[in-house]
């Protein structure tokens, strides 16, 4: 019952940051140059690699959204002890996508820090749900 209990918070974690990559990724293609484009220094434009918020837009809802959906419904369905599996490798997808994000970029805005403890969150609640199935074998 316990590692149910696991299993069902992750899914819970992973279905939230879905929704939280869905709205800001609609936010970034629906504003395109508005308000993201007023909330990031003016010496970012020379470092990203693209020129509008459509992009990155689509991709936080292809990538996170859909993909932290998927993690959410294995995680969820899954009774296998490799529920976790999916949610990790989302977990590091983002942290390591921000890390990149830094190092393109070279500074840090406001939001980096709570996205990395996402991340980090995401990854230990993937490895706790790890850790309950291996304690049942």
């Amino acid at each position: 019952m316990m590692q149910t209990t696991r299993a069902r918070m992750l899914s819970i974690y992973d279905l939230l940051l879905a929704l939280g990559a869905i709205y800001c990724g609609i936010q970034m293609v629906r504003s395109n140059y508005g308000i993201f484009a007023e909330q990031y220094p003016e010496s970012w434009a020379t470092n990203l690699p693209f020129d509008s918020w459509v992009m990155p837009g689509i991709l936080a809802i292809v990538i996170f959204g859909l993909g932290n959906i998927i993690a959410s419904l294995f995680s969820f369905v899954s009774r296998g002890n490799s529920s976790w599996y999916i949610s990790m490798i989302m977990g590091a997808l983002f942290f390591f996508g921000l890390i990149l994000q830094y190092m393109l970029v070279q500074e840090t805005y406001i939001v980096t820090t709570p996205f990395l403890i996402l991340s980090v969150i995401q990854i230990c609640l993937s490895a706790y749900v790890l850790i309950g199935y291996r304690k049942e074998l």
